[in-house]
């Protein structure tokens, strides 16, 4: 009886080792956690959510979900946006801000270069420096509310930016002029409200007169090159001359002297292979409805070989008792 214990005791211990990684996994690779006091994140496909009320705390939880992350959505109360949020989250493209934000740390979405517009509520009243600095897609920004303080390069991009301010609510010309000076006449600050649809329509690609006649252009090219790799050249023969002999006299031998015809081989002028154009690499098909899964279904194998190992072990355990107690296996 003792020795079936010990047995079933081994047992136990190596199903614990094999599932044990994924025990670890399943508790590591939970796309959730906390920002702050009541405020809480979660990752669903590929929008992160951040709800709660308050100041965001300082550091990026989310941040080994980095290459996951093209949607933020605040919710709830959120007021400020913790330094450096997502510095660097370079597959990010829309963010909506919510209706309650007040402030945007510093360095917040430095160098989110797929960004093309923000949306600020009416509550917002501090641009942090270089909070949106090398957005370098970022063309629209619109302030529902009065004019708020733009820190060092919170808006530089090196390109041009339109800042639209409510028709309610018009700011002072006297700062506006000096914000536009500030920014080296790269702002154009101008009456509007958002529209998501007018948005829209502004940042599809417009095709110009130069567009079409470039592809044009590239049209003929294909033409001719498809044209010329079609012509074959004959090349003509040129007939190959015999030498001539010139009769001996004997006793004297004349040598005999051969003329010899060079036979110019005609060279096939080298057919011109239609050129094909170069296609990028396209970036693999993302399914939006994938969530990290957990863990691997490898543990499964695992266990099937631990437990065929572990009945091994009792059977060999098993004989070699009875071989003890004279070939009969007695409790």
């Amino acid at each position: 009886m003792k020795k079936r214990l010990i047995l079933c005791a081994l047992a136990a211990l190596m199903l614990l080792t094999v599932l044990a990684p994924g025990a670890m996994a399943l508790q590591t690779n939970i796309a959730s956690g906390t920002c702050g006091d009541g405020i809480n994140w979660s990752l669903d496909g590929y929008t992160l959510t951040i709800s709660g009320s308050g100041e965001m705390a300082e550091g990026s939880p989310w941040s080994d979900h980095k290459d996951h992350i093209e949607d933020i959505v605040f919710t709830g109360g959120i007021t400020k946006i913790c330094d450096e949020a997502f510095s660097g989250y370079d597959r990010v493209k829309t963010v909506d801000f919510g209706d309650s934000l007040v402030e945007i740390g510093k360095r917040a979405f430095y160098g989110c270069d797929k960004i093309a517009y923000i949306h600020l509520p009416a509550t917002f009243r501090i641009f942090g420096a270089e909070c949106f600095r090398d957005c370098s897609a970022l063309q629209y920004v619109y302030c529902d509310g009065g004019m708020p303080r733009f820190n060092d390069s919170c808006l530089w991009t090196g390109n041009y930016i339109s800042v639209f301010y409510p028709g309610n609510n018009p700011w002072p010309q006297e700062a506006v002029s000096q914000l536009v000076s500030n920014f080296g006449g790269r702002l154009s600050i101008l009456m509007g409200s958002f529209d998501a649809s007018t948005v829209a329509a502004n940042l599809a690609p417009k095709e110009t007169e130069e567009t079409k006649e470039t592809e044009a252009s590239e049209t003929r090219a294909a033409e001719e090159t498809e044209a010329a790799a079609a012509v074959v050249t004959e090349t003509p023969t040129v007939p190959v001359t015999e030498p001539e002999t010139v009769p001996t006299t004997a006793p004297t031998t004349v040598p005999t002297t051969e003329a010899t015809v060079p036979t110019t081989q005609a060279t096939e002028p080298p057919t011109q292979s239609q050129t094909e154009p170069f296609t990028f690499p396209t970036e693999p098909t993302k399914d939006p409805t994938m969530v990290e899964k957990v863990g691997g279904n490898g543990w499964i194998g695992m266990v099937l070989v631990a437990a065929v190992l572990t009945f091994l072990l009792i059977g060999a355990l098993i004989v070699r008792g009875a071989s003890h107690k004279g070939g009969k296996y007695r409790e």
